[in-house]
């Protein structure tokens, strides 16, 4: 038979673990719930007295968010899947760290699919420690070590925001270009990156189809229109209403 995954909910929401603890009692027998807290401080407390394998986490709490509880931990000896009503920021920064959300109110496919994907790790004793700190990285103030999760091959590779030289859109896909020739293919569009990176990175929007990173454009031509030029050769047309903004974020 089986083993149980052992798994707590953290919420600080009554409604919202009674939501959850039914989910999981009536369609997920493989789920064994060994606890409950409502703010960090208990979590943290619950998480080193029971050591869960799996553990649903509420993003939105008083005081302290679910991240917090995440930075109190030097290595996460469990999964994690995030739990979220609609935070577009939240939102973002975890799907780019290549990590698991459930947005509620909770769907139970949605539930599943995190579940399973969480039953396979913890089956091949594979962590997201790796996308856990890039997660907590991205959601501090600060940017300069900020990442962006892709997927190569079976793995999950993390490219510092400042190495890519441009992210090109492909239909539902975007091509995301290396300053050492590697080369991405990530199922996201090119708004939710520009979402994502905000207005303070390095990478920028130069027409409906194509970021570039400022840092690495190598020259520029003059009138209309205007074209720049990548460290690598390549040469991108700029969109009109958007070269002003962009030379001015070169001259800087």
């Amino acid at each position: 038979m089986e083993s149980k995954i052992t798994a707590i909910l953290v919420d600080d929401e009554e409604n919202g673990r009674e939501v959850m603890r039914n989910l999981l009692e009536n369609f997920f027998q493989e789920i064994e719930l060994v606890g409950e807290a409502e703010n960090v401080e208990d979590a943290f407390k619950l998480v080193k007295a029971k050591q869960p394998q799996l553990v649903f986490l509420d993003i939105q709490m008083p005081r302290q968010s679910g991240f917090n509880l995440l930075k109190k931990f030097e290595e996460l000896s469990f999964e994690v899947i995030f739990v979220t009503s609609y935070d577009q920021y939240a939102i973002n920064a975890i799907k780019f760290s290549a990590l698991d959300y459930l947005l509620k109110p909770v769907e139970i496919k949605d539930l599943r699919d995190a579940i399973n994907k969480a039953k396979k790790s913890i089956a091949v004793k594979t962590k997201n420690n790796v996308q856990i700190i890039n997660l907590l990285r991205t959601v501090d103030t600060d940017i300069k070590d900020r990442k962006i999760a892709v997927h190569s091959g079976d793995n999950v590779k993390l490219l510092p925001e400042n190495n890519i030289l441009y992210i090109e859109a492909d239909g539902r896909y975007c091509d995301i270009t290396t300053n050492n020739s590697e080369r991405y293919t990530t199922a996201r569009s090119i708004k939710e990156f520009e979402e994502y990176l905000g207005d303070r990175a390095g990478l920028i929007r130069i027409h409906k189809s194509c970021m570039v990173n400022v840092n690495h454009i190598k020259g520029y031509s003059k009138g209309e229109p205007c074209f720049i030029e990548m460290i690598n050769g390549k040469v991108f047309e700029i969109a009109r209403r958007k070269k002003q903004e962009i030379l001015e974020r070169v001259k800087k």
